[in-house]
C-alpha cells in the first residue's frame, strides 16, 4: 500500500542542495513510516528541483519491487501507492510491444504505460492507487488518484515548492507550517469538498489527475466519473442475465484482489457485503487448493449486544469453514485509540468508526497479515443505506416497469414513504415538480434527502464558534457547501430529472460519505496506521460501471405478497441475488445494520463517568479551547457539563449529540497539538 512524498521547486525559487533535499524527504517519510515500514527510497533530480520519496509496505514482488521506479533511460521516475490489478495481462501486452521492465511489481506498469500512453495510461489502471511521476526531459510532475479515492493524495504549495503526499503530516518534513482554514472548518469543507482543515492544502479529487509545470502552474483534470442513464433507458438484458453478470463481475473483482505474495485475510462483519466477499474468496481459493481455509477478523461490540454482529459473523464463518478471530471493542478500548485515529485521519472524528477500525486492523497486523479484503463501497453502489428508500420513492422507475417488475403507484409510493420516517407531504413537497419553480421560489440544488440526513451528523452547533468567526465566514451552511461541491452537471441532472433521484443520491453519498469519510478515516487511514493494505472488491470500476446502468428497482426492490398486503423495500436486491450461492440464508434475508461501534451505555456504578466522558473532561479545557482561536469556551463548557451530568444513549450504538460536538472540539485540539498549528488570528 505504501506512502509517498514529492517536492517540486518551481523556476521562480532556488532549490535546496541535493543533500538537504534528501534529508527533508527522509524526515517526511519518518512521519508516514506506518504506511511503509519495510523500506524507504528516494530520488532527487540532477538539478535538485525534484525529489520523490517512498515508504514501502512489501506485498507484490517483495524482493525487487523497491521504489522510486524508473525507466531504462532514467528519464521517467515515479512513486506509486496501492495496487494495480490485471498486471500479468498488461505486462505481457507491453512486452510484446517492446517495453521492458526492471521489476515484477505491478507499480512499474505506471512507468511503462506512461511511456506508451502518456496521460491516457489512467484508462488502463484497475485498482486503488495514487502516484506521482516526474518526466525529466519535459520537466513536469504528473500525479493521479484512483477513481473512488481509496488511496489518499494531498497537495499544497509552500514557498515555491509544490508538494504531494499520502498524508498531510508528511509536508512537515519539508518545512511546511500548518494554519487553520476557518472557512473550510465552519462549512465542513473537508466533507463537502476537497478542502481540508488546513489553509492551502487540498485533496486531489477521486478520478482526477494533476499536471505541475516548472513555472509553478498546477492544472487538474477529471479522467473518470460516476454516471447514470436517463430513467427511461431500459437494459437490453433479462433480469436473470443481469444477476448473472453482477455475480461474474464481483467474482472477478475478488479474484484479482486475492493476488498477494504475503498472507491475506478478510474483514467479516456478518452483513451481506463482507459475507459475500468471504464466501467468494473461499470458493476461489479452494479451486486451487481444496483444503484452503480463509482467515477472517470481526469486531465484537461486547458493551452493546444490540449492535454486536459477532454471532452472525461466527455463523457466516462456520458456513464457509473459515477461521474467525474476534476482536473486542469496548468503550474503553475505543477511547484509548481515539486520539490516534484523529492524528491518522487528519480530520475531525464524530463517531467511533475510525477508532473501531483501528482496533480491528491492529489485530490483523499483530496476527501477521499485511493484506485484507473488505466490504466497503457496497452500500453506496447498490443502495444499502435506509435513507436511500426515500430517494427511491421520489420518482417512478419506467425502466424497471418496462422489465416487467411490479411497482407501486405514485399514491402507493407516497404512502410507503411515511414508513421510512418522513411524512408524505414534506417528502414530495421538497422534490420540486419537473416544471419550472414559481417566481422568486428557492431552486433546490439537489432533489434528494439522503445527503441532508448525512449532513445532520456533521453539522456543527453554530453556538460553538465565536461570533466574529461566523461573521467572517458568512455563517455555517454545511448542506449547501456539500451541494456546491457536487459537479454542476450532476446538479443539473438532478434538478431537471435527467437522473432518477436514487441515482443522484448514490452519486452524492459516494462522493461525500464514502470518498471523504469512510474510505479515509475508517478505511485507508485506520488500516495503514497499522501497516495493513485494505482492498475493497465492490469498488472495482468494471463492476460499478455495470451496476450504475441498472434500473433503480433492481437496487431497491419493492415487493408484496399479494394485492392486499403492504409493500416492503428490499435494499441491495440484485446483490442479494448475485451473492446467494456464497452466503447463508440468514445473511440473504437480513436487513442492513449500521457498522456503529457504540459507547458502553449507562455506567454500572451510579454517578461515575464512562470512558468517553472521562477523556473529554480531561482533554477539553478552557485553555485548550481558547488556544484554538475560533471556538468559544462558554458554549463548550455548557455542552461538556451537561454531557457529563446527564448523558443520553441513542439506540443502535448512536452517540449523544453533545458528545459528537465535543469529539469535534477534541479533534481540533489533537490536530493543533500534533501539527503545531498556531491559534487563529483575524
Amino acid at each position: 500500500m505504501c506512502g509517498l512524498i514529492s517536492a517540486f521547486y518551481s523556476d521562480s525559487v532556488d532549490p535546496p542542495s541535493a543533500h538537504h533535499l534528501r534529508n527533508k524527504l527522509n524526515a517526511s517519510l519518518e512521519l508516514v513510516k506506518h504506511r511503509g515500514p519495510d523500506s524507504y527510497g528516494i530520488y532527487v533530480s540532477p538539478d535538485a528541483r525534484v525529489g520523490l520519496g517512498h515508504a514501502r509496505l512489501s506485498i507484490i514482488d517483495v524482493l525487487t519491487g523497491k521504489q522510486p521506479l524508473s525507466d531504462e533511460d532514467e528519464l521517467v521516475h515515479c512513486v506509486v501507492t496501492g495496487e494495480i490489478y490485471d498486471n500479468d495481462r498488461l505486462r505481457a501486452e507491453l512486452h510484446s510491444q517492446g517495453y521492458s521492465f526492471k521489476t515484477h511489481s505491478d507499480s512499474e506498469l505506471v512507468v511503462q504505460l506512461y511511456k506508451r500512453d502518456r496521460f491516457n495510461l489512467l484508462l488502463n489502471l484497475r485498482g486503488e492507487f495514487a502516484f506521482v511521476l516526474y518526466d525529466l526531459k519535459r520537466r513536469f510532475l504528473f500525479a493521479a488518484r484512483d477513481r473512488f479515492g481509496i488511496k489518499p493524495l494531498y497537495y499544497t504549495t509552500f514557498k515555491g515548492c509544490i508538494m504531494f503526499a499520502s498524508e498531510m503530516k508528511a509536508f512537515m518534513g519539508l518545512g511546511w507550517q500548518a494554519e487553520w482554514d476557518i472557512d473550510s472548518i465552519v462549512h465542513s469543507g473537508d466533507f463537502g469538498g476537497e478542502r481540508t482543515v488546513f489553509k492551502g492544502v487540498q485533496k486531489l479529487p477521486p478520478g482526477y489527475l494533476a499536471i505541475c509545470r516548472a513555472t509553478g502552474q498546477i492544472e487538474t483534470r477529471s479522467y473518470w466519473d460516476i454516471s447514470f442513464p436517463a430513467p427511461t433507458v431500459v437494459p437490453g438484458a433479462t433480469m436473470d442475465d443481469m444477476i448473472s453478470t453482477v455475480r461474474d463481475l464481483l467474482v472477478e473483482s475478488v479474484r484479482l484482489r486475492l493476488r498477494s505474495d504475503v498472507p491475506l485475510a478478510v474483514y467479516l462483519s456478518g452483513g451481506i457485503d463482507s459475507s459475500a466477499v468471504a464466501g467468494i474468496a473461499t470458493q476461489l481459493l479452494r479451486e486451487q487448493d481444496p483444503a484452503a481455509k480463509l482467515t477472517t477478523f470481526t469486531l465484537a461490540y461486547v458493551d452493546d449486544p444490540t449492535t454486536d454482529e459477532s454471532p452472525l459473523a461466527a455463523r457466516a464463518a462456520a458456513h464457509i469453514g473459515a477461521d474467525i478471530h474476534m476482536v473486542s471493542a469496548t468503550e474503553a478500548a475505543l477511547v484509548d485509540v481515539l486520539e490516534q485515529s484523529i492524528w491518522h485521519s487528519e480530520q475531525p472524528n464524530v463517531t467511533f468508526h475510525a477508532a473501531g477500525k483501528m482496533l480491528l486492523s491492529k489485530a490483523v497486523h499483530e496476527a501477521g497479515y499485511k493484506v485484507v479484503l473488505s466490504g466497503e463501497g457496497s452500500d453506496e453502489i447498490f443502495g444499502g443505506y435506509p435513507f436511500f428508500a426515500l430517494d427511491y420513492l421520489r420518482d417512478a422507475d419506467p425502466a424497471g416497469e418496462a422489465l416487467g417488475i411490479l411497482l407501486p403507484s405514485e399514491a402507493e409510493r407516497l404512502a410507503i414513504s411515511a414508513k421510512y420516517g418522513v411524512g408524505a407531504g414534506p417528502l414530495f413537497a421538497s422534490v420540486g415538480e419537473k416544471a419550472a419553480p414559481k417566481f422568486n421560489a428557492p431552486r433546490p440544488l439537489l432533489r434528494t434527502t439522503s445527503h441532508v440526513a448525512i449532513m445532520s451528523l456533521l453539522a456543527k452547533n453554530t453556538d460553538t464558534f465565536l461570533s466574529e468567526v461566523l461573521e467572517h465566514t458568512g455563517g455555517s451552511d454545511v448542506v449547501r457547501c456539500a451541494e456546491e461541491g457536487i459537479e454542476p452537471i450532476v446538479r443539473h441532472n438532478s434538478v431537471m430529472g435527467k437522473w432518477h433521484s436514487l441515482n443522484v443520491s448514490l452519486y452524492v453519498i459516494t462522493k461525500t460519505l464514502l470518498g471523504r469519510m469512510i474510505l479515509s478515516t475508517a478505511g485507508d487511514r485506520a488500516d495503514m496506521a497499522n501497516s495493513l493494505e485494505s482492498r475493497p472488491p465492490f469498488l472495482d470500476h468494471h463492476l460499478v460501471e455495470y451496476v450504475q446502468n441498472l434500473p433503480p428497482s433492481l437496487k431497491i426492490m419493492p415487493v408484496r405478497e399479494n394485492e392486499s398486503s403492504e409493500w416492503t423495500l428490499v435494499e441491495k436486491w440484485i446483490l442479494r441475488e448475485a451473492a446467494k450461492p456464497f452466503i447463508t440464508e440468514e445473511v440473504y434475508h437480513r436487513k442492513k445494520v449500521h457498522f456503529n461501534p457504540p459507547p458502553s451505555g449507562s455506567p454500572a456504578v451510579p454517578n461515575t463517568l464512562l470512558p468517553l466522558q472521562k477523556h473529554l473532561k480531561a482533554r477539553i479545557t478552557q485553555e485548550k479551547v481558547e488556544h484554538l482561536g475560533f471556538i468559544g469556551w462558554s458554549g463548550i463548557k455548557d455542552q461538556l457539563e451537561e454531557y457529563l451530568e446527564s448523558p443520553t444513549f441513542p439506540p443502535h450504538g448512536g452517540l449523544d449529540p453533545r458528545a459528537r460536538i465535543l469529539m469535534i472540539v477534541l479533534s481540533y485540539i489533537v490536530l493543533q497539538e500534533r501539527f503545531h498549528v498556531p491559534p487563529l488570528r483575524f
